[in-house]
């Protein structure tokens, strides 16, 4: 009884966590919500950096991270009128296009199942028609004011930058410079001077403290593209 107890107020738990979110998150693998989907999609090109989803600007590609497209809906809970965010990969746009176009998501209220548990890279969803809505229903869902995805999403973004840390100022530390030096020093010319050229310098140890985590990103996708020690020498020594 104490056991059955304890998963009881532990799945209460997670239900009272997801209701008090803005995200209707599916976090574990058979997770099932019904939702009426509501508005435009909003779709966004981001990458999966230290653990999150981020946008791919310029500095996040030229750090060669994997762009993906990740949407989000505007999605009412009908049973409690609650409205919510739903963020899905493009296999799930794909599908739901698909949906759509058969039954309409205006008419349906439809069930959104995860398949695989947490941190599954194989994870997909299904979706499924639940139950068609009443006229009273529809009427009702349409005049929700929807949540604003874009302003949304941008405070999200400034709310990340605001908790992190000041990026740090001056040339990079000598130890790590010294292992840039060693990774490079490993490979061809060219790939010395594709780095430099990428981060605008002449010599390591001139590199800004702060372009740390792209340079490591960018020297990782040199070492996976080169293996040849270098044979040209250079006028000018970078690793001095």
């Amino acid at each position: 009884m104490a056991t059955n107890m304890w998963e009881q107020t532990e799945e209460m738990a997670k239900k009272h966590d997801a209701d008090s979110s803005t995200w209707l998150k599916l976090a574990n693998d058979q997770d099932t919500a019904v939702v009426v989907f509501l508005g435009d999609p909003y779709p966004r090109e981001v990458s999966f950096v230290d653990g999150k989803y981020v946008p791919a600007d310029d500095a996040v590609r030229a750090a060669g991270h994997k762009v993906s497209l990740r949407v989000a809906y505007n999605v009412v809970v009908p049973d409690t009128g609650e409205m919510k965010v739903l963020e899905q990969g493009v296999m799930f746009f794909k599908d739901l296009v698909q949906v759509r176009g058969k039954y309409g998501l205006e008419k349906w209220a439809f069930e959104v199942k995860r398949h695989g548990a947490a941190k599954d890279p194989k994870t997909t969803y299904s979706i499924l028609p639940e139950r068609q809505l009443t006229a009273e229903e529809r009427k009702t869902f349409q005049s929700i004011e929807l949540l604003d995805l874009p302003k949304l999403y941008a405070g999200e973004a400034e709310a990340a930058t605001a908790t992190e840390e000041p990026a740090p100022t001056g040339p990079i530390d000598p130890k790590l410079a010294m292992a840039i030096v060693t990774q490079l020093k490993a490979m061809p010319q060219q790939a010395v001077d594709r780095f430099l050229e990428q981060f605008g310098i002449k010599r390591i140890k001139d590199l800004p403290a702060a372009q740390w985590e792209r340079a490591k990103a960018f020297v990782e996708k040199l070492v996976a593209e080169f293996d040849a020690p270098a044979t040209t020498p250079v006028e000018v020594d970078p690793f001095a």
